[in-house]
């Protein structure tokens, strides 16, 4: 649906930029073609050429759309918890390197949103209760879920998530202490 409107956006934004273009040209080209000094076959080129570069003009500006999914929906996904509803962001960064891009999320909860997401971490399917996370991750932490290695596990802070998936990783902290979560995305 964001596509649709979002073409439709470019389509009518474009258009009335180059509809009043040409309306500006349109007296200009009038005299110019009674004159003589600009032929049929010149000016049918330039209303080409003007129509193509404004049609690449549009192609650009759809390129340019950010595509992202919102942060708050990549992290619920990928780390299978619901967030509660009440929290503030404190980062939200999307830092895009061509092909590469990490995805810094950063939130913090009060008490009862804390304990909320607590119990939602807790019923992941990615929840190791048996694992204890001390800064390396093993490959025995991870859990095979619907063919996806990842999970959450205990630490000396809260809780830790990691899913490493080719070359794009995942890694959350939730800091029960100060009610914090990161969340990092990172493609390389």
């Amino acid at each position: 649906m964001k596509t649709i409107f979002a073409i439709f956006f470019i389509l009518i934004a474009v258009g009335l930029c180059s509809g009043i273009i040409f309306l500006v040209y349109w007296p200009f080209r009038k005299g110019l073609l009674k004159s003589g000094k600009l032929s049929k076959k010149l000016d049918k080129r330039i209303v080409l050429i003007f129509f193509g570069f404004m049609i690449l003009i549009g192609i650009i500006l759809f390129c340019l759309k950010d595509y992202r999914t919102p942060s708050k929906a990549r992290l619920e996904k990928i780390s299978n918890i619901k967030l509660p509803s009440d929290f503030k962001v404190i980062k939200d960064e999307y830092q895009d390197m061509l092909q590469d891009y990490c995805v810094i999320y950063e939130i913090q909860f009060d008490n009862r949103a804390s304990n909320e997401l607590i119990q939602s971490i807790k019923a992941s399917k990615f929840y190791n209760a048996k694992s204890y996370h001390n800064g390396a991750w093993k490959d025995s932490d991870l859990i095979l879920a619907d063919s996806i290695k990842a999970a959450w596990i205990k630490s000396a802070k809260g809780y830790d998530f990691g899913k490493p998936n080719g070359r794009t990783t995942y890694f959350i902290t939730f800091d029960t202490l100060a009610n914090k979560l990161s969340y990092n995305e990172c493609s390389d």
